[in-house]
């Protein structure tokens, strides 16, 4: 048996030392855990000679035998597939502990299970659809449904023996580095039995028949995907909010509010070819929430009608964007690309209008940024605005322009910010004193731009600016809009964790 990780992505999953398992989770410390579930804790594994990965350190859980896991531990193995989280490597060993009893010391035997999975760098799905307005574009949204969907039609279709996941939801979607979603998860809740608690999902992706008479079929899963499809076009927010409306207006809603983003980016075919892509998708998922069960397609069914609303849009224009969504930063995830600075707000004209700008830090290491504009006098504040992004945080940027200074044009190409990102030490740009922050970072970037191999530790990101003096139109049922973005009369910053 080899004593590390290298190519065990190639090879099918096999058995692993506790002792190698314990040293790529620095003994299970605290730092290394990436969640928790009913099942175990996770940890992230770190192997010098091969990847990251993903150990999750079962509970001894008295329900679940020897041979029970040894089977569960023989299906996970038969899984292979690109939306599915893949087992690398299991642990089951037994040792002897010397315990305290009744005054003396006796030996106890313990059993250790471990499973190792592909490491998921971008985390769960449920981290991206708070909010409909946020984070990934449409398209990137489309390939999330499109790949859980076939994730799920190999565990329901594709398999001798199908398998019903009983748990699907966001936190169960895992997002590699290339943002393609993996089905997680699933497979030991069986074992638990049906009358343990642990056996029970989320009720608000758990569907009725379930619920109310313990039914299980493949249908539940699909009640469960169209949850998660109509929460990943419209948020969080709307979801909740409008959760007693009719599936009709609940669709006419949502796509007005998706048509009116698109035509700030897109125009023409490509629009259009968009906006019934969402409708249908929409349309999609709420056969998928039919209170009959009968009622609802099947995974089949869905995937042929998601085919079929890849022909509206023109090939052309799906291979940019396709373009355009693999290319993001892998220092900092950016939301929006463009910066959108309306001064009509409820058909009075304001003399300032304001935009926030996300920095997502979802890696490990403390990235410094500079944000440069190209016009800084239409800005309140003129100088750049820098600052570091722990792990795992998302800082948050409010910029203000002035009226008066603003393009006359919606879209003026002279008028961008650049972005300037790059991965720095535990102890650079530390008491920084406020009054030469600007002059201290740009010092600093232009030091790491000298170096060897600049290229690839500086980051560089074009945000465009638009400025639209124009009504802006009412969105139906938002209680709230970009319009209403708090201003001030200097930039303002917050910082919060992620995770």
């Amino acid at each position: 048996m080899s004593t590390h990780m290298d190519n065990i992505l190639d090879v099918e999953p096999r058995a692993m030392s506790f002792h190698f398992v314990r040293d790529t989770t620095n003994d299970f410390s605290e730092e290394q855990v990436i969640g928790q579930g009913g099942y175990g804790i996770v940890y992230k594994g770190v192997d010098r000679d091969g990847p990251v990965i993903a150990v999750r350190k079962l509970y001894p859980i008295r329900e679940i035998d020897d041979e029970q896991l040894q089977k569960e531990f023989t299906g996970l193995k038969m899984l292979n597939h690109p939306n599915i989280v893949r087992l690398l490597a299991y642990c089951y060993e037994q040792e002897q502990l010397l315990i305290p009893y009744k005054e003396k010391h006796i030996f106890a035997p313990r059993t250790i299970r471990v499973l190792c999975f592909e490491y998921m760098k971008n985390g769960s799905l449920d981290q991206y659809i708070e909010d409909a307005s946020s984070g990934l574009s449409w398209h990137g949204r489309y390939q999330i449904i499109k790949g859980i969907s076939e994730g799920l039609r190999y565990l329901h279709e594709g398999l001798k023996t199908p398998i019903i996941h009983m748990n699907l939801k966001p936190s169960n979607i895992l997002l590699d580095h290339n943002m393609i979603p993996k089905i997680a998860d699933f497979g030991l809740r069986r074992l638990v039995g049906e009358g343990n608690a642990r056996c029970m999902g989320t009720i608000a992706y758990m569907s009725p028949e379930f619920i109310e008479r313990q039914i299980i079929s493949h249908k539940c899963d699909i009640y469960s995907l169209g949850v998660i499809i109509i929460k990943l076009i419209t948020g969080e927010r709307l979801y909740s909010g409008h959760f007693d409306m009719s599936s009709d207006r609940f669709i006419e809603l949502a796509h007005e509010e998706w048509r009116e983003r698109l035509q700030k980016t897109l125009n023409g075919m490509s629009l259009e070819g968009y906006s019934q892509q969402i409708k249908k998708c929409l349309e999609i998922a709420f056969k998928c929430v039919e209170l009959d069960r009968h009622e609802r397609p099947s995974i089949g069914d869905i995937i042929d009608r998601l085919n079929e609303t890849e022909t509206l849009i023109p090939e052309e224009v799906r291979a940019v964007h396709t373009r355009i969504d693999s290319t993001h930063s892998e220092l900092l995830e950016v939301h929006p690309q463009e910066l959108y600075f309306p001064f009509m707000l409820k058909g009075r004209c304001e003399a300032m209008s304001s935009c926030s700008l996300q920095l997502k830090n979802r890696g490990d290491n403390r990235v410094a940024f500079m944000l440069v504009a190209s016009n800084p006098d239409r800005y309140l504040t003129r100088k750049p605005l820098c600052g570091i992004v722990p792990p795992r945080c998302v800082y948050t940027l409010s910029l203000t322009m002035l009226q008066q200074t603003a393009s006359t044009s919606s879209s003026d190409s002279s008028d961008f910010f650049t972005l300037y990102t790059t991965a720095v030490g535990q102890h650079d740009l530390l008491d920084v004193p406020k009054d030469v922050v600007s002059v201290e970072y740009d010092y600093f970037f232009k030091k790491v731009q000298k170096m060897p191999g600049a290229r690839d530790k500086v980051q560089v990101a074009t945000l465009k600016v638009i400025c639209d003096r124009r009504p802006a139109t009412k969105s139906i049922g938002r209680s709230s809009s970009p319009e209403v973005i708090p201003r001030s009369f200097e930039s303002r910053v917050a910082i919060h964790r992620t995770n």
